[in-house]
């Protein structure tokens, strides 16, 4: 039986990924730093080991004898710039880096993000297109892949960069969900209501990582000082990209709701209240859902991946359409009481 060891797995998509590695055979290992808060992972036979990014000498003994890595842990949300890279930089650098030490390393799938890349304009991004992140934490996670990138001649890795991420369980794209099922109210950044945006359910991105593990290319080392990489590389969305005044339309109808009001918020409104949001977060000492950051990342554009490569590569298709994947998160929030 192979064993793959995977970070971030207390998250919301860590139990996707979680599901999926354990229904296709293999013995899970993960990383957590505290025992008590992960017991529910001890409840699906998996082993815990403690562990932190920040601290190399506790990885070397975490990747020991494993056949796969799936680097899922980081921060999306964070109280300033030196608290992402720590995590989502110099975190991936330390993992990565035990791996090298290895007599047979494993391979190593790095969950990076459509922000390590940056926005796109009329046409959709694509793998070979320089990069331009736009916010801190879309910078930490392209140090990431560079710090991956780095040591390819000896981990074969590849990289998935999924767009926005949603599921049953998300708390963060629960926010786009709530004013909608309350107030049949969607706030959209921008006056003219043309920013497109790519979508990926959770459960399908799960299943990525698993085609990734199995057949993907693998980075090539000459890429770690290029803006772009030749290989190795995928983008993960699904085919639609709606403007972001549609999804609200989307979701409305997953709600049974026949109007939906669109509330629209200049980009300076957002990047004040994104201000605002950081200040309170910094004198309450916890980062927020909303920030100065995420702001930052709304007003810059569309948000839109062309998934040709994937597809080609591994076959990839999402298991059922857009529609059909907000309806079944809507209905896990229903059942589970969140609204």
């Amino acid at each position: 039986m192979q064993k793959a060891l995977l970070t971030g797995a207390t998250g919301f998509v860590g139990r996707y990924v979680m599901d999926a590695l354990l229904n296709s055979g293999f013995e899970v290992r993960c990383l957590v730093r505290d025992l008590e808060r992960s017991e529910s992972l001890a409840q699906r036979g998996v082993e815990r080991m403690l562990g932190d990014l920040a601290r190399p000498e506790t990885l070397t003994r975490m990747v020991k004898g494993v056949d796969l890595v799936v680097h899922l842990g980081g921060l999306m949300t964070a109280l300033g710039r030196n608290e992402f890279e720590q995590v989502n930089g110099l975190g991936t650098r330390h993992l990565v880096g035990a791996c090298a030490e290895q007599e047979n390393p494993p391979v190593f799938i790095l969950i990076s993000s459509i922000a390590a890349a940056g926005t796109s304009s009329e046409k959709l991004r694509n793998e070979l297109d320089p990069v331009h992140p736009v916010s801190h934490y879309g910078r930490s996670k392209r140090n990431g892949e560079v710090a991956v990138a780095a040591v390819a001649d000896r981990v074969p890795v590849t990289i998935l960069r999924p767009p926005f991420v949603f599921g049953g369980g998300d708390r963060s794209g629960f926010y786009i969900f709530r004013p909608i099922k309350r107030f049949g109210i969607h706030p959209v950044v921008g006056m003219r209501h043309r920013r497109q945006i790519s979508l990926i359910h959770a459960e399908d991105l799960a299943c990525s990582i698993l085609l990734a593990a199995r057949a993907a290319a693998r980075v090539d080392v000459t890429d770690a000082g290029r803006d772009c990489f030749s290989e190795g590389c995928y983008f993960v969305a699904d085919d639609a990209t709606p403007r972001y005044s549609q999804l609200g339309d989307m979701i409305g109808h997953a709600l049974g709701k026949s109007k939906i009001t669109k509330l629209p918020v200049p980009d300076t409104l957002a990047l004040t209240l994104g201000a605002g949001a950081s200040t309170v977060a910094r004198l309450r000492g916890r980062p927020g859902v909303f920030s100065l950051d995420k702001a930052r990342e709304g007003a810059a554009g569309s948000w839109t991946c062309c998934c040709d490569k994937i597809k080609q590569d591994l076959n990839f298709k999402p298991r059922a359409s857009l529609q059909d994947r907000l309806q079944q998160t809507v209905d896990w929030y229903l059942t589970h009481g969140w609204f």
